[in-house]
């Protein structure tokens, strides 16, 4: 059944559309001695299995390993490299808040390399694209344009993949964003600084519609890809809903309400 969409263009494939990307990747994967956790196995780590979760015993979070493509997810517990029952969290209390509504926090520096959750946006988009064979790492440049934090997260995901990886940001970002891609990206060249600031998205993707000239260069818009919010929905969704059930069980007559601030990750 046709939904009316262009499947191919906003991630969504569910079938491999180049054979030859995809016998590449595979060939890289198994070279490089990648594993890719399925999105079942991040949303609920135990599943992991048991050889994986033994040798992330002795990997560094923090470190530019594939195996670590497993910690994408919100179950880390803080300075350990281990796992949690339940994700873990801070409830804001009304003194502080001034609403009776329980606001509850997840942590989400608990994520590896970039202490931020958007290794796991990262992740699902490029994730998909390689699997249906339109990512092909041993030609394309993974371009991730952001304000900082997806184009680090791109970085690393695309680095564990071992696929070159190019972050485009505002020159006036932090400095310790660009200390960070200093030390992961491949070549130098592949940071490439926008003028502006936090602000100046616009920039950013003036200098990705000129990168998309050359057919080498596969943009990663998070905004766009569909993936991310699906990722977001199979992932996040399940690790927020625990925490919620978790806190239920003391306090039974609680209920969840959400709201949506913005479209990105």
């Amino acid at each position: 059944m046709s939904i009316g969409m262009d499947l191919e263009r906003f991630g969504l494939l569910q079938t491999v559309v180049n054979e030859g990307n995809y016998k590449s990747s595979v060939n890289r994967f198994q070279e490089e001695n990648i594993l890719l956790p399925t999105f079942e196995e991040l949303a609920d780590p135990t599943k992991i299995p048991n050889p994986v979760k033994e040798a992330l015993k002795q990997i560094d979070p923090n470190e530019a390993h594939p195996l670590n493509l497993f910690r994408v997810h919100w179950y880390n517990e803080y300075g350990t490299g281990g796992t949690v029952d339940v994700p873990q969290h801070i409830v804001l209390p009304s003194e502080l808040t001034g609403v009776d509504a329980k606001i509850v926090l997840a942590y989400g520096n608990r994520f590896p390399m970039i202490t931020a959750h958007k290794v796991l946006a990262a992740y699902s988009c490029f994730a998909p694209r390689v699997i249906s064979g339109q990512f092909n790492p041993t030609h394309h440049r993974a371009i991730w344009p952001s304000t900082g934090n997806f184009a680090r997260g791109g970085i690393a995901i695309s680095t564990l993949m071992r696929s070159r990886g190019v972050a485009v940001l505002p020159e006036n970002m932090s400095q310790e964003r660009f200390d960070w891609l200093d030390k992961w990206v491949m070549n130098p060249d592949d940071i490439i600084r926008t003028p502006g600031s936090e602000s100046n998205v616009k920039e950013i993707y003036d200098a990705c519609n000129e990168l998309e000239q050359d057919e080498s260069n596969y943009i990663f818009n998070q905004f766009s890809e569909y993936a991310n919010h699906i990722g977001h929905y199979a992932v996040t969704g399940r690790a927020l809903g625990h925490i919620f059930e978790t806190l239920k069980i003391n306090e039974p007559q609680l209920n969840l309400a959400a709201c949506t601030f913005a479209s990105g990750s």
